[in-house]
């Protein structure tokens, strides 16, 4: 059986659903769907942005659409990129430091610049290897769990070996199937 690979709606409603779900593992499917549902969710904000900004003329309500979008994204994206590191085998705590480090760099800017730049280096390395390990394939069973595997029988969704053994807790997106 082949890791789970969920279309564009399903990854949408998982995502929402997860919201807060930082355990478990979520597939390279599920991750890339939602990516391009932002991005395309977000240029339309983006071009509402920019006619606010044209008809107001001021900053202070220039970037509210895109704002809210950021605001509501914001637990449902660091939870989905921590199971997507956790399926491919890292801990999410590369996003702790992904945080963390431009917070640091901000502020030795003010007080020591040229260690500021070596942060931002650094800002950009952990960077680039977390993207690195969010288009790694998804790593076998691991401390987060199962990968997600397609149970042909039914076509449900199956954690472990067998549906007595299954366990959902880990991810509930097999609560979108019918089981029986």
């Amino acid at each position: 059986m082949s890791p789970k690979r969920v279309g564009f709606v399903e990854a949408v409603k998982l995502y929402f659903y997860n919201y807060s779900n930082f355990s478990g593992r979520s597939t390279e499917s599920e991750f890339w769907w939602v990516v391009l549902f932002n991005i395309l969710v977000s240029i339309p904000l983006c071009i509402i942005d920019g006619i606010v900004y044209s008809v107001t003329d001021s900053f202070i309500f220039t970037y509210i659409p895109s704002g809210l979008w950021t605001l509501v994204n914001l637990v449902p994206g660091l939870s989905l990129y921590a199971r997507r590191l956790h399926d491919t085998g890292h801990s999410a705590l590369w996003l702790v430091i992904s945080v963390l480090l431009p917070v640091g760099a901000v502020f030795l800017t003010f007080y020591h610049p040229l260690l500021s730049i070596l942060v931002w280096i650094a800002v950009l390395a952990v960077n680039i290897t977390i993207f690195i390990f969010l288009i790694l394939p998804s790593a076998p069973k691991n401390q987060w769990g199962e990968p997600a595997k397609i149970n042909e029988q039914n076509n449900g969704i199956v954690y472990g070996e067998n549906k007595e053994s299954a366990t959902t807790s880990i991810n509930p997106s097999s609560l979108l199937y019918d089981d029986e």
